[in-house]
């Protein structure tokens, strides 16, 4: 069942992110558990709950109020890889976010997504994002630098740079292979 939902998501992602066809092993790209539940938020005196938001895929979310700090790295959500990822291998981060709330109603804003290895925290690739107030998928893509065992790469979020609500969906973590 778990395996036919993410291939599910996965078919809602790959055409974002790659003109390929979705074949029946196009779930294998996905190599993190992309679910609301499975994220691991950090930096807040009491953890978000996971609600339910029928407009976006998987139909849940974490709703985090922000107040927007320099810092911005010091609240966020991380989610491990769950397989292995060679070097030279094409690595996509895509995730769901809209942001309301937010000051003179500019964008909202989180001050870096990054793929980063553990346990000492050091950034592969990173990106910035403003965020609107629907739901939309967002994606950043970057190559392996190194050979990592499972576990051994997060997809980071550091959100609290503006004020505002952010809503979170699903995180994926998609490796589409050696980089051509």
């Amino acid at each position: 069942m778990t395996l036919r939902l993410l291939a599910a998501a996965l078919a809602l992602v790959v055409p974002a992110v790659t003109a390929s066809p979705v074949t029946a092993q196009a779930a294998d790209r996905i190599i993190n558990d992309p679910r609301v539940a499975s994220l691991t938020p950090y930096g807040l005196n009491l953890p978000p709950q996971v609600r339910s938001d029928k407009d976006v895929q998987f139909g849940k979310a974490l709703r985090i109020p922000l107040s927007g700090h320099s810092d911005f790295w010091r609240i966020g959500v991380i989610t491990p890889t769950l397989k292995p990822v060679r070097k030279g291998d094409t690595i996509v981060i895509a995730f769901w976010a809209r942001a309301t709330g937010t000051e003179a109603g500019k964008p909202g804003r989180i001050g870096r997504v990054q793929l980063e290895a553990t346990p000492v925290v050091r950034a592969i690739f990173e990106q910035a994002f403003e965020i609107g107030p629907e739901w939309k998928m967002y994606q950043l893509k970057g190559v392996a630098d190194q050979d990592y065992a499972p576990g051994a790469l997060n997809a980071a979020l550091h959100i609290d740079a503006a004020r505002q609500v952010l809503d979170l969906g699903p995180v994926f973590i998609l490796d589409y292979g050696q980089a051509q």
